[in-house]
């Protein structure tokens, strides 16, 4: 909770004055899919990125008459070290279990840290100034699919 709530939360806490000072600007949470329809066996990761959610919505409403406007990202399986580090616990399963991440998106594939920094950088940006307390799914169609526990 620490790292997945409590991080997001000081962020707000220390950041915005900041953003105050600045005129206004934009924070971007980095949630999950999972804090809006879980898997078995996460509750405290499901638990936390619903958390981040929440928080989200909620800043949005506190900070938007100052020009803050506050919105998340829910990634799906993204190829970092630590969905490598997990998908391999196994060496000899890793390629398979590659795969079935990859399967479990209707886009057939995981995606990448680029792909969710692009999002970003449009979120944060004077394109989406009309957006506050939302979130968009970078999941490669994980959510449109429905459920996947």
């Amino acid at each position: 909770m620490d790292v997945n709530v409590k991080s997001h939360f000081l962020m707000a806490k220390y950041g915005i004055p900041h953003i105050r000072k600045r005129g206004g600007g934009a924070i971007i949470n980095n949630a999950s899919v999972q804090g809006l329809q879980s898997m078995k066996g996460v509750p405290p990761y499901a638990a936390s990125k619903g958390a981040v959610l929440s928080l989200t919505r909620q800043l949005a409403v506190d900070y938007a008459h100052e020009g803050i406007r506050v919105l998340a990202i829910c990634p799906g399986t993204i190829d970092t070290p630590l969905v490598r580090v997990a998908l391999g616990r196994d060496p000899s399963t890793y390629a398979e279990n590659l795969a079935n991440a990859a399967k479990a998106h209707p886009l057939g594939r995981i995606g990448t840290p680029d792909e969710i920094a692009n999002v970003v950088l449009f979120l944060a940006s004077d394109a989406a100034s009309f957006m506050t307390g939302e979130y968009v799914c970078v999941d490669g169609g994980m959510m449109a699919k429905g459920a996947w526990a």
